[in-house]
Formats: C-alpha cells, structure tokens, sequence
C-alpha cells in the first residue's frame, strides 16, 4: 500500500472515533470559561453545590418530623424535651380580635350638617329683620318668598304660618335671642347624641326621647321670651310680641297688659315687661288660658324649625379601630411558656391553630443553634453519592463534559432557593394564621421549574435527574412525609415531558399547566384518602394549576439567561432566528440576492441530511441561513452576486484575491457577534469552509511564478497556507454537514447534464478530497453517516435541478440538460467552487 493510501486510510478511521457533546439544539460548542478544568475544579463546584444545598435548604429550617397542619387529627403525641418561651401571634391576634370586637362604638356627629343648619339660623334671622322693615305692601311678597328661599338654599321647610310667628317678634334683640335659644337647644341635643336604635354601651337619645327633649327646650325659650308693657295706657304698648290686632281674640290678656294691674305673685306688672312663664303661671285663669292659645303659633314655628337641626349620629368603625388599636399598641403581645415534659400534641386532637404555633416553635427551638445542621450536610451528601451513580450509569457522556451537569446544579438550586423563600413567607405569618391557606403553602412551591429549564437545554435524562433532586429536597424541607416528593417527581417528570423537543414558547407555558394539573390530581388523591375537605383541597388543586402555569411563564422569561451562561442555543431561539424577516438575512436579500439563495439552497441540503444521521435538523437550517454573512462586507467578490458585472478580481494578484474570499469568514464572525448570535451559529461560519485550500487563485498562483517576466507574476514559491481558510475544521455533525452541503451546493451550479450518476460522480469526488484533507479529523461522523449525507444530497439536488418540460415556442436544450450561464462558477478537478 501506498503512503498515500495509507494516509487515506487513517484519516477516514478517525471519522469513526469520537462521541459527540449535543447541546439543547445538538452541536458542539466551547464551554464558558467557568465549567472548563480537570478533575479538582469539578470536585470544587461539587463541594460548592452540596454546601450551597445545605444552606439554601436546611439553614434555620426547622428539623423533619411528622406532618402537622391546623384543622387535621394528630396521629401521634409530642412531648417536648425542652423548656422555652415564645410569643404567640395566634393568641395576640386573638386578644386583639376580642379587643376590638368589644371596644365601645364611636358615632360620629354631622358636624357639617349641624354648621349648614346654624347658618340656616343666621339666614332666616336676617331676611325676618327685613321683612319687618319693609313697607306693608312688600311684606306679603317677601313672606311668600321667604319659605322657598328656606327650602332650596338650606334644606328647611317652613310654611306660611310657621313663618308669620317670626315676624310677630318685632324687636331685633329679643328676636337674637330666639334663634340663639333655638340654636343652643339644638347643640345640647345633638351633643348628647341621637340614634334611631338604642344601644347597651352608649348613653344617646332615641329619635322619640330627642323629640320630646326638644319641646322642653321650646317650651322652655317661650316661657322666656317678654312682654315689654307700661302703666300709661294711653300710649301704644311696646311688645317684643306685638299683641295689636289680638284684641277680639285675646281681651283678657289685652286688657290686663293695657291695664298694667297684672300681678305675678306678690308683685306688680313690672315695667320693664313680663315674660310669657309669668302670664302662663298667672292666678287669673283667662289670663293663662289666653296665652297657652296665644303662645302655640310659637310652640309650633319654634319646633318645626328647630326639628330641621336634629342629626343622627353614624357608627364610624374607622374610629372605633383605631381607639382600639391605640389601645392595643400599649399592650405587649402575649407570652406562652412552655414547661420541660410538657404535652404539645395529644394524639387524636384535632390540630388548631395554637397548637399548630406552638409545634412549630418547639420545632424551631430544636433546630436553633443548627444542631441538625452536620445530619442535613450529610443527607445531602448521601444524595449527592446517588446523583453520582446515576449520572454515570445513565448519562456517562454528561460525566465527560460538565456542561449538562452544571445546568442541573444551578437550575436546581434555583428551584430549591424559590421554594425556600415561599415556605419562609408561609412561616413568617405571610398568611395570617389562616388555616386554609397553610394548608395550601405546600402547593405553592414551584415543583417543575428547574425539570421544564433542564429539559429545554440538556434533555429529557437530566430533566429527570432534576426532578428527583428537586422532589428529595422538597421532601426533606417539609418533613418526612412522601407525599410532597411522589406530587413533586410527578408534576416535574410530566411538566419535563411536554418540554421535549419544545420550538415554541407557547408550549413552555403549556407544558407548566400541565405539570401544574397533575400535582393538583395528586392533591386530591391525598384529600381523599386522609379525609376529604372541599375548603382544603380545592384552594390546594387551583394553587397547583396556577403555580404550574406560572412556573412556565417564568421559564420562558429566564431561558435566554441559561442560553448565555452556558452558551446553549435552544431550539425555540433557533426557530426564531429562521425567520427570514430577520434584519440580517433582509440585509443580505438586498445586498447580496445570490449568496442569500445560495444560502436557501445550503439550509434545505443540511436539513434534509441531518434528518437522516441523527443531528439536529433545525439547527442545519439556522447555521446555514447565516453561514456566509460575511460576504456581505464585499458581495461584488462572489461570482453569484456579480450578475455579469465586470470580475474585480481580475485586478487582483491571486493572492489579494484569496485574502478577499477568506475574509468572509471573519467578517461574518464580527457580524454575527454584533447581532448576538449565538455562538453555535458562530461556530459554524468559522469551520463551514474548515482549512480548504481555495484552490483555484492557488492554481493561479502556482502558475503565475512561472511567469516572472508578467507584470503580475508572483515571484518565488507560493506558500500554501496563504491559500487556506483559517478554520478550525468542523468539530460536530452539524457543522460537517453545512461544510459539504456549502461546497455541493456551489458544485451543483457548474454541472452541464444533471443526472443521478453525474451527481453521484461530484459528490464521492467533492467527499473524498474533503476526507483526504484532513478536513474531518476533529468531527465524529462515521462513514455509514457520511454515506446516509451523500445520499441525502443527490435526492434533494436532483429534485432542485429537475429538467422541465419543454413549451412548443421555446428553443430546445441540447438533450434537455440543464446549462449554466458560462463563467458563472468555477469548476475544479473535484467539482468545487471557487467564488470569484
């Protein structure tokens, strides 16, 4: 055998060596900084995770033990081993419920409807005064006027009568005093209180007793008012009431006022008057009968005016909290000793919430100092121990590389540090002692968000190895009852399950409403079967649901952080990046059209080969959409976007030119970097040309240097490596697949006669100069998979360039070939192309 052949021979038996690393989207790419290392860097993250579990789990978490919550039966006595004092925010919260169901009711009084009535007072007054002063013909205008002025201007309603007893009072003084007397009666009344049903703990009026109050009142003013009199009965008498025109109905009274021989008692008719008391008190009998006929117009204006003014107080249970709060701010909380040997639960008790408060401390009390902190470092020990054997029994290719493993670490402290701050919120009376919604805190954990992140970006296995993590902490947090890891490993495993292979960001949500259902069948199975309360589990299965649905939403939100950190490409930002309204693949349809359909014509050859050899046929596409953006930088440099322009390589030495076609490569990595592309799309336009040689300004320059006396002829020996691209060589499935469909597609251009054979024939060449080059020495493709490619492009290139049938006006292809325009491409000895 020939060196040669044995070169050929070795180099095609490393194809088969190897095992690829697929990321969420397949693919390899360089891991983060952070996860490379030996052997002692992984055994420090790993110490650092088993410390960070510890502490995000069990730090001042109180020891497990048996499951209590308030309203179910005790299944067994606790005894406490310890004596310890608390204060109870059960019993406190009760004191102060008590306090303020049985604090003394303020209610308010109409303050500013007693000032509108005062100022009623003040506006009657007043126009009274004026009218009086009035002419006799404007009285009876402005007194029909006045009581509708009362009414729409104050709210009272006097009637024509009420009204003329007003204006009786002649003098302004003893008028002043009316209203005052009025205003007065009303204050003491209203300052008493006034309610329309009577209460035990207050001392206010009923409407019926402020009512008769205020007759006394008038009653009272009345008997106050005077009668201004004199001995000189030829003069008029000088009333505060004006007694003139009363004549025929009061001559009795008249007669004595005139007379002035009234006496009160021992006494004579004063001068200076006599007030209406004395006349209703007189010993002659017509004399008091006329004035109790006289004084009831009075009686009856003073009252109805005054009845405007009464005002029902209001309970006003604002103020009646906040006297009780005052009150209770003084008060210090209530204090529970508890005593050595003490009972806390008695078996068979049904659980209040006292007792559940009292558990808990005594729970809290046993875990202060971390006196369980060492047992719970080695619990997770142990478990880790597991995760270890699992991992490598199941899932020995993510023991090889970090990557898979440091997703489920950080997604799974991520849950548990969620979960943790949830059950301390529950703890720290978040819920107000409200048994129902304790009962419910269990549900709330979000048991399927680090399985859904985990089975998005490194599998359904490591997504599993999530869940039971996650379900294992989330049990030994809450005690050592099974029930919270057999609905956790449920809700996540199934949750995980409609994350596989997941395009669309709709489905993540789904996906959590899914996980979030199935922890709420478990809820009522476990309702069921310890006694089912509808109060209890419905609240529990809706919380299930919503966290679940919630959980999804969150996924969505906090997959692009994972994607960067771990330089993982999920195939619902693949998919997005097909979208061919994407600014860059706009940018290259109007700048360069023929690399942009070059480009279609590459994603279409690599997805339909990565269909067939296990690799990622979404990514194929993405990679390829994007593969040659960098020739946009200098389109007129590539012969499929010079539309039979001038070549402007034929100004260029051969190795300018060379210079100019690699430079794609790089320019394409800045672009995709500034766009952010991810780094799998990046990876792929810096190995889809490897380190091939551009062969044909190579051959162009190897001939030039035997042409020293041309003005372009290169001098000397050509070195090689100025005509190879920069590479690296493809190092997983799909970048190799893109690397031959990039070289076929261009190849395909140049054939003259589009048969199977003539396809077949480019492509075994177009493979075995790809193989002999050393091209995919660094990539994991094994010959069965190559020739499961090959096939896979003469299917899909012959259904591209079909021959069509020939319409009678058109002229006739030799033998229906199909031809391609002359010096579009150029072809080499293998049937590559070299853009010009």
């Amino acid at each position: 055998m020939s060196s040669r052949s044995r070169r050929k021979s070795l180099r095609r038996s490393r194809v088969t060596r190897g095992i690829v690393r697929n990321g969420a989207a397949g693919g390899k790419t360089e891991p983060p900084l952070w996860l490379e290392g030996g052997l002692l860097l992984r055994v420090a993250w790993a110490l650092v995770f088993i410390v960070a579990v510890t502490a995000t789990c069990f730090i001042g978490q109180s020891p497990p033990s048996l499951k209590v919550l308030p309203g179910i039966l005790a299944r067994e006595s606790v005894y406490s081993d310890r004596s310890f004092e608390y204060e109870s925010n059960v019993l406190t919260q009760k004191r102060h419920r008590d306090m303020v169901d049985s604090a003394p009711r303020i209610y308010a009084r109409d303050l500013r409807a007693e000032h509108r009535f005062n100022k009623a007072l003040e506006f009657l007054n007043l126009r009274v005064g004026e009218i009086i002063g009035m002419e006799q013909e404007e009285v009876s205008v402005a007194a029909v006027k006045l009581p509708k002025e009362m009414a729409l201007e104050h709210a009272v309603n006097l009637n024509a009568h009420e009204l003329d007893a007003f204006l009786l009072i002649k003098d302004k003084d003893e008028r002043i005093k009316v209203f005052q007397g009025i205003k007065q009666a009303v204050e003491e009344i209203n300052a008493v209180g006034i309610l329309r049903e009577r209460t035990e703990d207050q001392r206010f009026l009923s409407f019926e007793e402020a009512e008769t109050e205020l007759q006394n009142h008038v009653s009272s003013l009345i008997g106050k008012l005077l009668v201004i009199g004199g001995l000189d009965a030829s003069k008029d008498l000088m009333l505060a009431i004006d007694l003139d025109g009363f004549e025929e109905e009061f001559p009795a009274l008249r007669t004595v006022l005139g007379e002035g021989n009234f006496t009160v008692g021992a006494r004579p008719f004063p001068v200076q008057g006599v007030m209406i008391s004395d006349l209703l008190d007189s010993r002659e009998k017509e004399v008091s009968d006329e004035t109790e006929i006289f004084v009831e117009p009075f009686q009856e204006a003073f009252y109805s005016l005054s009845r405007h003014g009464l005002r029902e107080r209001h309970y006003d249970p604002a103020a009646t909290q906040e006297r009780a709060l005052t009150k209770l701010a003084a008060l210090p909380p209530v204090k529970v000793e508890v005593a050595e040997g003490e009972l806390i639960i008695h078996k068979g008790d049904r659980i209040t919430l006292e007792i559940h408060e009292k558990y808990q401390t005594y729970r809290e009390e046993v875990s202060a100092g971390n006196e369980l902190l060492y047992e719970r470092f080695l619990l997770t020990m142990g478990i880790f121990l597991v995760v270890i054997l699992y991992v490598r029994l199941v899932m020995p290719d993510a023991w090889a590389h970090g990557r898979r493993l440091a997703i489920v670490a950080v997604a799974v402290l991520l849950n548990l540090a969620l979960s943790r701050l949830i059950l301390e919120l529950g703890h720290a009376d978040l819920f107000g002692g409200n048994a129902t919604l304790i009962a419910v805190l269990p549900y709330l954990l979000p048991v399927s968000f680090g399985s859904m992140v985990v089975a998005i970006l490194a599998g359904p296995r490591s997504a599993l190895l999530t869940a039971l993590l996650v379900g294992l902490f989330h049990s030994a947090m809450q005690g050592t009852d099974l029930q919270p890891f057999v609905s956790t490993m449920a809700g996540a495993v199934m949750a995980a399950a409609f994350c596989r292979d997941v395009r669309y960001r709709s489905r993540v949500v789904r996906a959590g409403l899914v996980g979030g259902g199935v922890v709420a069948l478990f809820a009522l199975g476990f309702a069921l079967t310890g006694g089912f309360e509808p109060a209890v589990a419905l609240p529990q299965m809706a919380a299930a649901v919503f966290v679940g649905t919630l959980g999804g939403i969150v996924v969505v939100g906090v997959l692009p952080l994972f994607e960067y950190l771990f330089k993982v490409t999920t195939e619902v930002t693949l998919l997005e990046l097909t979208d061919f309204n994407h600014p860059l693949l706009r940018r290259m349809q109007l700048e360069a059209p023929g690399t942009y359909h070059h480009s279609l014509m590459v994603a279409n050859l690599s997805e339909n080969a990565a269909s067939l050899t296990g690799a990622n046929p979404l990514l194929c596409r993405a990679c390829s959409l994007f593969h040659d953006i960098g020739k946009m930088v200098q389109p007129e440099y590539f012969s499929e976007n010079q539309s039979g322009e001038e070549n402007p390589h034929l100004r260029r030495n051969p190795s300018m030119s060379a210079l100019i076609i690699k430079s794609h490569v790089k320019e394409g990595v800045e672009m995709a970097r500034r766009a952010n592309l991810p780094e799998i799309m990046i990876d792929v336009i810096k190995q889809h040309h490897g380190t091939t040689l551009v062969r044909y300004f190579y051959m162009e320059a190897v001939r030039k240097s035997k042409q020293t006396r041309l003005p372009l002829g290169d001098k000397g020996e050509v070195d090689e490596s100025t005509y190879r691209y920069d590479g690296p060589r493809p190092r997983f499935k799909e970048s190799a697949i893109i690397f031959f469909a990039d070289s076929v597609e261009a190849a395909t251009r140049s054939l003259k006669k589009v048969t199977s054979r003539s396809v077949e024939e480019m492509l075994d060449s177009i493979f075995a100069e790809r193989l002999d080059d050393g091209q995919l020495d660094e990539c994991a493709l094994t010959l069965d998979e190559i020739k499961l490619i090959k096939q896979s492009f003469i299917k899909t290139i012959l259904n591209m360039l079909h021959a069509r049938v020939e319409y009678p006006d058109m002229e006739k292809d030799n033998d229906n070939d199909i031809e391609l325009d002359e010096g579009a491409t150029i072809q080499t000895e293998i049937g590559d192309k070299q853009s010009l």
